[in-house]
């Protein structure tokens, strides 16, 4: 149904367009029907003149600079000398290269207290400061934290009859950064003593207070209470639109729709690019819709490319608007991250790179755009793209273009799509399988420029270069892979990118691990674990050139493999040596270290299958009984279980409007218990972490062991720890 409606609407948005088209050609028909033809001359002249370079266009003037305190200090201290008056203690007569100077708290309060004496000896004819010039003292003050200065300042600047809004405004956008919003409220019911109205940039300045102290619930009630008056600037709905989708709860994300949804009914019909591009990074992440979000909960989220194009289509056709490149990119990255929607990715660079339909000017694509489609080739296991695109890349990187430069994002991806990349032959059909044909031009282009300096022979002989032609077998595709992990490290701490394409690629255990997922994939099972192995703790390994300690996901990878190979004593005195290893992360628990929900259940779903394999039932068991112990579970109601919000309360959710998609209750209560503080997240998360568990499908070895022994107290602890995680959800 939602399909079709999203149909309808394309088709009648295209109608409309044609309708327009139509009427603009007629009426450019009937201006132009009466002109008189040009001659040759007129033409030859008008050629002429738009073929010179024109004149240079006047400059817009940048705003003024905000004063500086020392500046002040300067202008107060002149004025005392020619009212031969005396100069109070601290006031500086220096000359202005004395700005650049960093001044202490005591010594910037000294010097504050000396201009505040000053500016209440001489009158305000004599010595006028603009309004702005209040605002930098006000603001210094905020700054340190000195509220005797601040009030000062505000009493000086009324009895002095100022404009004290730029005053307030300063102050309080020091207190809005670093989320002190009980100030912030203070500082408002000040304004209203001094019978100052609040303007739109001190509204915003409050909504900033709320959201940098992740006090949401309050953000969004004051919203409600500014619409009341006017609209509220975009700009503030978007500001808290960002905190939603960057919040880890994950419960708390799908608020943002609703959010949107009622921006657009209550106050902005019609989105600006940037609000657009935020949500459908949105789609990228996975956040579901309110009305839906139970019935996905179960389940990790996935890219909504279906609404991501739908938004799109909505800017471009039914409002005209022109996308942007952060609007690209965000749609380009959704696409790609579903498998059945990779070939719109493929299609919105192209439209990128040559242009729209409406024949304007194209937009330049750069490492973020290009590794948003490796991501989408990564998930493909398409090679040839992967390698069309690095072609390009290290092309513009040889040329100078840092911007469009591999990064380590950038070999991350090409090595995922090594590693998911299908031979076309077995090695079983090498001896009889014909020579590969030789493949794209792109490829050629990033076999050879990868492959052009000296540094390309680091390795050992046995490390065989490129070839022309698409790897044919998992033995081509490990040698394509060895060849870029060698350039990259010789390429480390290059000058230049001319001869060092791949001097821009930092090396991290993400890189490192995806290259170790190369030779997961594509080793044969007699030799994976063991190369596996010297590759991560080897003296001539990547890790050990790098000088890099694996992480958490390296261990699950290592650890992974322990339980499938052959040569049980190897594997169990590996595993034992990882788990020791993984024990020390994870009672550090840091996520930069790799240890994250995921990597959690698998290694001890991966540990407990190791000791089952062995039939060592009773060490098993008593693993799973300390990761019961270590992560319980913890029952969360669902929607209709939880109950309401207690609409009597002061910040309930009675104060708000989320028309005209209200959420559920259970997400305002979510909403409401969010912790207070100061929160800067730095990247968008495709969906929030969660309690680590062990589910059936985790324990099914150690269950077939349990009933061959006919272990009753093990069968009894599986079922239980299994039903206990799945009522969690």
């Amino acid at each position: 149904m939602f399909r079709r409606e999203s149909a309808m609407r394309r088709e009648l948005a295209e109608l409309e367009r044609d309708v327009h088209l139509s009427e603009k050609r007629a009426q450019s028909e009937a201006l132009t029907r009466d002109l008189p033809p040009l001659d040759e001359a007129t033409l030859e002249a008008m050629y002429l003149e738009l073929s010179t370079t024109p004149a240079p266009r006047p400059q817009i003037e940048a705003p003024p600079k905000p004063p500086s305190v020392t500046q002040l200090a300067d202008k107060i201290a002149a004025v005392l000398t020619s009212h031969d008056l005396e100069t109070p203690t601290g006031v500086p007569t220096v000359p202005s290269t004395s700005i650049d100077t960093p001044l202490d708290a005591p010594s910037r309060h000294a010097r504050r207290a000396s201009l505040l004496k000053a500016l209440e000896s001489v009158p305000s004819t004599s010595l006028p400061l603009a309004p702005l010039e209040w605002a930098a003292i006000a603001a210094e003050s905020a700054h340190d934290r000195d509220v005797a200065h601040i009030q000062h300042v505000l009493q000086l600047a009324a009895y002095q009859q100022v404009d004290c809004v730029p005053l307030f405004h300063s102050v309080m956008d020091v207190y809005a950064t670093a989320g002190e919003w009980e100030t912030v409220l203070q500082l408002s019911a000040k304004m209203e003593e001094y019978q100052v109205a609040p303007t739109s940039e001190i509204k915003h300045t409050i909504v900033k207070a709320y959201a940098n102290a992740n006090h949401l619930m309050g953000a969004v009630q004051y919203l409600t209470h500014w619409e009341a008056s006017e609209p509220a600037p975009q700009s503030s709905y978007a500001l808290v639109l960002d905190h939603l989708l960057k919040q880890p709860t994950r419960d708390v994300q799908p608020l943002a729709w609703s959010l949107f949804y009622h921006m657009r009914f209550a106050a902005h019909p019609v989105p600006d690019t940037s609000t657009y591009a935020m949500m459908i990074r949105a789609c990228a992440a996975g956040i579901p819709q309110p009305t839906s979000y139970w019935q996905r909960r179960k389940r990790p989220f996935q890219a909504d490319a279906e609404r991501a194009l739908d938004l799109f289509r909505e800017m471009t056709l039914h409002h005209r608007i022109r996308p942007t490149k952060d609007v690209y990119d965000s749609l380009i990255l959704t696409c790609a991250r579903r498998k059945d929607h990779y070939q719109d990715a493929i299609r919105l660079l192209c439209e990128l790179m040559d242009g729209s339909p409406d024949h304007a000017a194209p937009l330049s694509p750069d490492v973020y755009t290009y590794n948003a489609v490796l991501q989408g080739s990564a998930r493909q296991g398409d090679l040839r793209t992967a390698r069309w695109v690095l072609a390009d890349m290290v092309h513009q990187s040889m040329n100078g273009v840092l911007h469009r430069a591999p990064n380590e994002e950038t070999m991350a991806n090409v090595f995922w799509t090594y590693a998911v990349f299908q031979p076309p032959q077995r090695r079983s059909d090498l001896r009889t399988a014909p020579a590969a044909t030789s493949t794209t031009q792109a490829d050629d282009e990033a076999v050879e420029m990868v492959a052009a300096s000296p540094e390309a022979d680091v390795t050992s002989s046995d490390a065989p270069s490129f070839t022309h032609a698409m790897p044919s077998t998992a033995s081509d595709v490990l040698a394509e892979a060895r060849a870029f992990m060698a350039r990259i490290l010789a390429d480390q701490g290059a000058p230049s990118t001319a001869t060092h394409p791949l001097a821009t690629v930092s090396v991290t255990p993400r890189l490192l691990n995806a290259f170790l997922s190369v030779l997961m994939h594509h080793l044969t099972p007699r030799t994976r674990l063991r190369t596996m192995a010297d590759t991560v703790w080897g003296e001539d390994g990547v890790f050990a050139q790098a000088h890099i300690q694996p992480n958490g996901h390296t261990l699950a990878m290592i650890l992974g493999e322990c339980t499938t190979h052959a040569d049980r004593a190897y594997a169990d005195e590996l595993a034992t040596s990882v788990w020791t290893q993984w024990t020390a992360l994870e009672n550090e628990g840091r996520r930069e270290d790799g240890v994250d929900t995921k990597t959690i259940s698998q290694m001890w779903a991966r540990m407990i299958r190791q000791h089952a394999k062995a039939f060592r039932v009773e060490e098993a068991l008593a693993l799973l009984r300390a990761f019961y112990k270590r992560y319980p579970p913890h029952n969360k109601a669902m929607a209709t279980d939880v109950a309401p919000v207690d609409t009597s309360a002061p910040t309930s959710a009675n104060a708000m409007d989320w028309m005209p998609v209200p959420p559920p209750p259970s997400m305002l209560k979510a909403l409401q218990a969010l912790p207070l503080g100061p929160v800067r997240p730095g990247s968008y998360v495709s969906f929030a972490p969660m309690r680590p568990k062990l589910l059936f499908a985790d324990l099914e070895l150690l269950h077939h062991r349990c009933v061959a022994l006919r272990h009753v107290r093990g069968l009894n602890l599986i079922t239980r720890i299994d039903r206990e995680y799945r009522r969690e959800w």
